[in-house]
């Protein structure tokens, strides 16, 4: 299975225009899913969303995790995403659960936890941004192909790196832990939300890699960015932690 990340150079509160700009650059047909960032919908009605994500899997013939837009009341909202199949179905919808920081201060409440999705014989479940940063999001969930994370990374810190290598930290060890994949999606570190910068945390962690540099792959300046996943590898990688006693 191939995953493109995507990492759109600037974010616009207009959803419209974050799609348009996405539709620009991605290629067709060129994987299996497409993963975009947290609020590439901005506050788009659900309907709206819903037909943009739809179009985009349909235009490029995969799979995409449509990011999140803020669905509902400005003073309610949940940070809320979809993902359909590259021939327009539905597979799945999900929530913010942990929602945080500016998040609050603007009304946006928990969502539902979600119940992940099938792809090609495969599970795949959605954690949006925070989310991953709780254990208990992926706990009871064993057998996890893929974990895919849409993320908006505001940052404190002065530049990107600090940032950076926290959710890099973070993603490997969800990754040994959960032995999974773990894909996350983030706009690019140039990108503001609302003047607050972005850390720009793109990346793709591999509990197994072929050496000790293969545990996190991080952002690099392009866009899109393309992993594949080895499920061969992965299911050995779990045959041999359950001969060793790691259960």
């Amino acid at each position: 299975m191939r995953i493109l990340l995507v990492q759109p150079p600037r974010w616009s509160p207009d959803g419209h225009a974050n799609f348009d700009a996405i539709e620009a650059f991605v290629p067709a047909q060129e994987g299996d899913v497409l993963l975009l960032p947290e609020l590439v919908g901005g506050s788009l009605p659900r309907a709206d969303y819903l037909a943009r994500v739809r179009d985009l899997a349909m235009g490029t013939g995969m799979a995409v995790v449509g990011g999140s837009h803020y669905d509902g009341p400005v003073d309610g909202a949940v940070n809320r995403g979809a993902v359909f199949d590259a021939g327009g179905t539905l597979l799945a919808e999900y929530d913010k659960v942990h929602p945080y920081g500016l998040e609050l201060g603007a009304g946006v409440v928990p969502g539902r936890p979600s119940t992940g999705f099938e792809l090609n014989g495969r599970r795949l479940h959605v954690l949006l941004c925070a989310d991953l940063w709780y254990s208990a999001s992926l706990a009871g969930r064993d057998g996890l192909d893929a974990v895919l994370v849409p993320a908006f990374s505001i940052t404190r810190w002065d530049g990107p790196a600090p940032a950076r290598e926290l959710w890099r930290h973070m993603s490997v060890a969800r990754a040994y832990e959960f032995m999974t994949y773990v894909a996350v999606s983030d706009w690019h570190h140039e990108t503001t939300y609302h003047g607050h910068p972005c850390a720009g945390v793109t990346g793709f962690a591999d509990p197994c890699p072929e050496s000790r540099a293969g545990f996190f792959t991080g952002p690099g300046d392009a866009p899109v960015s393309t992993h594949d996943l080895d499920f061969d590898r992965l299911d050995a990688f779990r045959r041999d932690r359950e001969d060793r006693g790691f259960k």
